[in-house]
């Protein structure tokens, strides 16, 4: 695949390589995630992006549903999904447009940067709501 393009081959030949890799019934899980997230996003209402809670939707299938979510929402299949473990064990995924850093030290750079990005985001919300 190229990673872009207009018309719906893009979508149809992700979704089959999706389909063989998952199997019908993570595929079905990951596909459902995923359309309910869209619908959310497209009323205008926040979501956050996280699979349905459960060992059934582990992090594998985490990594897939972000990584459909940006082929939806960029039309692109060039994307890379990139995992940013946590201290405390817990895994977190960033879905990148440009090579991945392979480097570890920029990895956790990246990881401090969405962490604090999230934190400031969090606390801005909080003097909303309450302002």
């Amino acid at each position: 695949m190229d990673g872009k393009t207009g018309d719906g081959d893009l979508l149809d030949g992700y979704l089959r390589e999706v389909l063989t890799r998952l199997g019908p019934d993570r595929f079905e899980a990951v596909v459902r995630a995923a359309d309910a997230t869209c619908a959310l996003l497209a009323d205008g209402l926040p979501t956050v992006l996280a699979g349905p809670p459960g060992e059934a939707f582990g992090s594998a299938l985490q990594r897939e549903y972000l990584a459909l979510l940006a082929v939806l929402i960029t039309g692109r299949t060039d994307h890379h999904v990139v995992r940013l473990p946590d201290p405390d064990g817990t895994c977190g995924w960033a879905i990148l447009k440009d090579q991945a850093p392979k480097d570890p030290d920029a990895l956790r750079q990246l990881h401090t940067d969405i962490t604090r990005r999230a934190s400031d985001h969090a606390a801005l919300e909080r003097v909303w709501r309450t302002g």
